[in-house]
């Protein structure tokens, strides 16, 4: 191998070319984190802000002046002494225990776990694995035997222990006494209520319901479709309305449409090759999301260069976590999707044929003007692939779409042969599939006319989250009688004249139905915080029984109710067996449906398809005067969740913004009506207010820009602005459900938008945690140069006669440039500069590691919640977050690519997390050794050692380590003062500075939720991923149980991994070289983060792959073929085309040594990206 000289003396002075983003390596596409660093002159204050060691307003406390800086002089010297004082020290935390009445299976110390399920908002359900300790549920995993997860979880599940912990959940029975002004609110029981409702309810029998209403959440559960035959049997008149707060189930009516009967769709996206997205939101939205995940990470996944990698094209109006990642994306206005729907089965009907009428009505359907040249052409190339892939071929559409097109895409899938290869369509319920918001609101004209006598809400809040249009409030208010089952509080509850306290589903029994008819079973894992709390079924069932009057003993029990149904149901020989073995696997077997068309001729299918597609509504091209709106829900769904704190603080898809639903509009969009942000400075991001009005219809929000999105588009978040909720949710966001007309759409058109008055502060954490030159810390290739050099291995001569030898990864990044990462001393046990000694610890298994792979990732956040859950990480708020101090360990980092801030191409997503170093940075400068290394490979974190002089975290390249300014995890966030301040005494803004004996602590009950083998960590201690050593710490004892001689591969799981859908991340012994982790670190796509700098990660990452069309865009084969080598106009100079170089804006401006350091590295422009 040549060797180039790389002394400055003998090279020269290369002036860096300047740039404003970083490159994405193999492609020579720019990369950038967000608008403002796109946007930014290198001498900016943004820039300025980004290249700080730590995030604005991370490390000030307060405002510093000459008396602020005497006074903590002084104080500092005051603790000095104290700190002397014996017996002084941090408080304990302490965790409440199981004290008395063990029972004989509970070993105290030892967690145990219940199969159990979790119904999803909509309909639905996952099946779940809840871990307890001393008989209180601390974490929820996916159920490994469960069909639809196979052990993945969704940020939902994990979130769901706080509910049951919730101080501020309905504790007990409120009644109202009164009416109008006089009305007052008393405290009941739930005998009380069943002595009531036994005489009332007994009126409806001689009216055969009439005047009787309930409303219930849209759910899937064998046993609640029993109560609501009961009731029907009863009260053959009373009316029940299901349904579902997010919109009409476009596709649910689309496929009755197709198929004359309800129809669920099931993708296996695992077996497809080819994959048309039209907005489709499948992987994370929807009963099937985690189902659909793990299958799309499936067909992405390269392992060597014999697998095979599926191509996917998205045509859609906003970023989805399917088209974020598709090799060919279009963005298109909502609107105008419909009509691209039908462009696209012009061709693949016209091409195959075979259709019958359905060819004639898609020829004379109206699409309302032309494509662009680049859509007509996509479109055609799509459907070229889809063709040539049939059977291994599948068109998805999202629920923004009109039912007509989702009927469209079911007979477009029939052409391609997909039914029973990448799609399957099962029989639904009929309830399931009903459009629940028009029976609402054909119910509102009969309580306004005074003819409902009673209505019972089950676990809904239709004052809340149905749209204003309705005026759902103002008539329910007329009814008589209001019965409100509900586990916190909400809109609907205050209303009511019944408020009941619901159980949780970890607290009730119970049953769910998943996407493909698993049933699955719901059995507490704790009985019922506050006494008499009842689930839905249980509630159901107690006014559905007929009993005397007055009578209060008699209550149903929800363990009754399912074995009652499945006895009725299931035709089991030996029942009590059939049943004890559910239990414990969490669901029944041969439940399953994995059935196709169930039957339906292709003939009969065209022809329902053609008779309905001439009524699909089809816009115009949307313009700055009369955008197009879409309301949809992210992570907080229809406000149910308001009131837990990680799904607040979760950072959301896309925008990574946090507390808070913002509108999303395109930068261009942005300009256009002059909603551009002030500019991101070191104080916090303030966003434009802005009133959006359709139809007479108006609402004030906030608007953030969001690159990629389309031109007149704006899309809004349901689930905020919540008025009667606990303090968590309180005063959080903007409540959209004004825009929304009587139907529920989801889409809507020709709105006008234009400046409101003010501007609003929003918290992202995408500038946050800054990793110093950026340069190839995303690896992004196409598939063709991977599978040409995907397994070539380069050894190369340094100047010393070191060699280094670089896989495919490595070779894209510095390590390609610089000297070979060898120690200068030789090793006298083995004679070698880099491997451990043959006798020394770290040549001994277990060796722990992690490997992520980029290929798959679809930055859902999972990671992060579980981690959260995992490991008793607090939140600390909306303010905290704006000044960089979140907790949260795994980060997942989103770059674009692209030189247009209007059409970027790939978003990328990158989970962050301790990387556990060989050569740790942080280790060597801790005065106090609290971060040591182990003779696993594992960066340890002695909590009581760290004195929090934050020396690791300036020390650590990756931005991964978080530091408690405060004690968030035992003062209550949002919380208030627990006494009166002294008189004449102010109160400071920041509610963090309060000194903590008059801060609220958080309630006792609240710490039943924490993990009992995680330490709960205190004010000024640095902590930070630990790969979650406590299971770790549990898989080795139990490993000398089981007398085993090492910990299997796969014997358990971190968090993060045991949570990820799509399987982007494993774990294990990098030693066993049959382990899946040695097997991806071994892998010719696997890199080390920021390897140059001689860190040598334990975590690793595999480069990302795009599988291009050549007849879209040539695929770049040589992703070497770059500036590493050479001045102008030699091999490797930027004129050729090949892989761009850069110099970081971020240190250049201010770091004069960085951009003479990078003369060495003898790039002719900068860093090799």
């Amino acid at each position: 191998m040549s060797r180039v000289d790389q002394c400055p003396s003998t090279v020269g002075k290369k002036d860096p070319k300047e740039d404003r983003a970083s490159t994405v390596n193999g492609n020579a596409q720019k990369l950038w984190r967000s608008v403002d660093e796109f946007a930014a002159n290198d001498a900016g204050e943004f820039q300025s802000f980004l290249s700080r060691e730590f995030p604005a307003g991370a490390s000030e406390l307060m405002a510093s002046s000459r008396r602020t800086f005497l006074q903590l002089m002084g104080g500092a010297m005051a603790l000095a002494g104290a700190a002397t004082i014996p017996g002084c020290r941090r408080p304990d935390h302490k965790i409440m225990t199981y004290s008395r009445n063990v029972p004989s299976d509970v070993v105290p110390g030892k967690a145990l776990y219940y199969a159990t399920s979790m119904p999803l908002p909509g309909g639905g359900a996952e099946g779940l694995l809840v871990k307890t300790n001393e008989g209180r549920p601390t974490f929820v995993a996916g159920n490994p035997l469960h069909p639809l997860n196979q052990g993945k979880s969704s940020a939902w599940s994990h979130a769901s222990t706080l509910s049951i912990y919730d101080p501020e959940r309905l504790k007990y029975p409120v009644m109202r006494e009164g009416q109008g002004d006089n009305a007052r609110q008393v405290v009941a029981t739930w005998d009380d209520f069943r002595a009531w409702s036994a005489s009332h309810f007994a009126e409806f029998d001689s009216t055969s319901g009439n005047g009787l209403v309930f409303i219930v959440d849209k759910k899937t559960s064998p046993s609640r479709d029993a109560m609501r035959a009961q009731i029907a049997a009863r009260w053959p008149l009373a009316q029940w309305i299901s349904y579902d707060p997010a919109g009409p189930d476009n596709r649910a009516a689309g496929l009755r449409m197709a198929f004359g009967q309800p129809r669920r769709q099931i993708l296996s996206l695992e077996n497809a090759d080819v994959i048309l997205s039209f907005a489709s939101d499948d992987l994370d939205k929807g009963m099937s999301a985690l189902r659909n995940a793990r299958g799309f990470g499936s067909a992405r996944r390269m392992r060597t260069t014999n697998d095979h990698m599926c191509r996917v094209y998205a045509v859609e109006g906003g970023y989805t976590p399917m088209g974020a990642v598709a090799d060919h994306r279009y963005a298109l206005a909502p609107s105008r999707i419909p009509a691209a729907v039908v462009e696209l089965a012009r061709i693949i009907i016209g091409s195959v044929g075979g259709a019958g009428s359905l060819a004639d009505a898609v020829n004379a359907f109206d699409t309302r003007g032309e494509f662009s040249p680049k859509l007509r052409e996509m479109l055609a190339v799509a459907a070229d692939d889809l063709i040539k892939a049939r059977g291994k071929a599948i068109v998805t559409a999202g629920q923004d779409l009109p039912a007509e097109i989702h009927a469209l895409v079911a007979a477009i899938n029939q052409v391609l042969g997909a039914p029973g290869n990448t799609v399957a369509y099962v029989p639904a319920g009929a309830e399931e599939t009903r459009d629940g918001l028009s029976d609402l609101a054909e119910m509102i004209g009969t309580m306004r006319a005074g003819r409902v006598k009673t209505c019972v809400c089950v676990e809904t809040n239709p004052c809340y989250d149905t749209p204003t249009a309705l005026g759902f409030a103002e008539a329910f208010g007329r009814v008589t009688n209001r019965i409100v089952l509900s586990i916190g509080p909400s809109e609907t509850a205050a209303n009511a004249t019944w408020q009941l306290n619901a159980a949780t589903f970890l607290e009730s029994w119970g049953d769910t139905e998943a996407d493909d008819g698993t049933i699955a079973p719901i059995q507490p894992m704790i009985a019922p915080l506050y006494d008499g709390a009842l689930s839905d079924i249980e509630l159901l069932a107690l006014i559905a029984e007929k009993r005397n009057a007055g009578d209060y003993t008699r209550q149903p029990a929800g363990y009754d109710i399912v074995r009652s149904v499945w006895q009725g149901r299931f035709d089991w020989s030996d029942f009590e067996k059939t049943w004890r073995r559910t239990l414990h696997d969490g669901f029944i077997a041969g439940t399953t449906n994995r059935g196709n068309n169930g039957g339906q001729a292709a003939s009969s299918l065209y022809s329902n398809v053609a008779s309905v597609l001439g009524s699909a509504a089809v816009g115009v091209n949307p313009s700055s005067e009369a955008l197009d709106v879409v309301v949809t829900t992210n992570s907080m769904y229809d406000g149910r969740f308001a009131n837990l704190p990680w799904l607040q603080e979760l950072p959301q898809f896309g925008t990574t913004v946090v507390w808070d639903n913002p509108a999303l509009v395109s930068p261009q969009t942005a300009e256009k009506l002059g909603l551009e942000p002030d500019p991101y400075t070191v104080k916090e991001p303030k966003a434009q207010m802005a009133k959006v009005t359709v139809d007479g219809r108006s609402v004030e929000v906030p608007v953030w820009i969001m690159p990629g999105m389309a031109d007149n588009t704006m899309i809004m978040f349901q689930g905020y602005g919540r008025r009667e909720v606990g303090v968590i949710g309180a005063g959080v966001g903007f409540d959209v459900q004004p825009i929304r007309d009587i139907t529920g759409a989801r889409v809507y058109t020709g709105a006008k938008v234009e400046p409101a008055k003010g501007r609003y502060p929003i918290s992202s954490t995408q500038n946050h945690w800054s990793m110093e030159s950026r340069t190839s810390i995303v690896r992004h290739v196409d598939l063709d140069a991977y599978l040409r050099h995907g397994d070539a291995v380069d050894t190369e001569t340094g100047h010393y006669g070191t060699e280094k030898t670089l896989n495919f990864g490595e070779k894209l990044g510095e390590l390609s440039h610089t000297p070979p990462n060898e120690s200068i001393y030789e090793n006298p046990f083995n004679k070698s500069r880099t491997d451990a000694a043959p006798n020394s610890a770290y040549s001994k298994g277990p060796q722990w590691g992690m490997s992520v792979d980029q290929g798959t990732c679809i930055g859902c956040a999972t990671c992060t919640i579980a981690c959260q859950a995992e490991n008793n990480i607090p939140v600390v708020g909306k303010t905290e977050v704006r000044k960089g101090r979140e907790m949260t360990w795994i980060r997942v980092d989103r770059y674009f690519t692209g030189t247009d801030m209007n059409e970027p191409g790939v978003m990328h997503h990158q989970p962050v997390m301790c990387q556990h170093c060989e050569n740790a940075p942080c280790e060597t400068v801790c005065p106090v050794n609290a971060t040591t290394h182990g003779p696993e490979g594992l960066n340890y974190m002695v909590y009581n050692r760290c004195i929090g002089t934050r020396y690791c975290a300036n020390n650590c390249p990756y931005k991964v380590r978080r530091f408690n300014f405060f004690d968030y995890a035992t003062k209550k966030t949002k919380g208030g003062y627990r006494s009166e301040f002294p008189e004449g005494t102010p109160k400071p803004e920041n509610i963090n500075l309060i000194p903590p004996r008059l801060r609220e602590k958080v309630e006792e009950i609240q710490k039943l939720r924490n993990n009992p083998d995680v330490t709960v960590r205190s004010r000024g201690v640095m902590e930070k991923c630990t790969y979650c050593i406590q299971r770790i710490n549990a898989a080795r004892y139990e490993m000398k149980l089981q007398d085993l001689d090492h910990i299997p591969d796969g014997f358990f799981q971190t968090a993060c991994q045991a949570a990820c859908p799509t399987g982007a991340i494993v774990f294990g012994d990098l030693l066993d070289e049959k382990s899946q982790v040695a097997q991806a670190a071994a892998d010719g796509r696997s890199y080390g983060l920021l390897g140059y700098l001689n860190t040598r990660p334990r975590t690793t990452y595999k480069v990302s792959l795009s599988n291009p069309n050549p007849r879209l865009r040539t695929p770049v084969t040589d992703p070497f073929h770059h500036g590493g080598h050479g001045s102008e106009g030699e091999h490797g100079a930027e004129e050729s085309g090949g892989h761009a170089l850069f110099i970081d804006p971020l240190k250049k401006h201010d770091d004069s040594g960085y951009a003479g350091s990078l003369r060495v590295l003898g790039a002719a422009v900068g860093v090799h990206a």
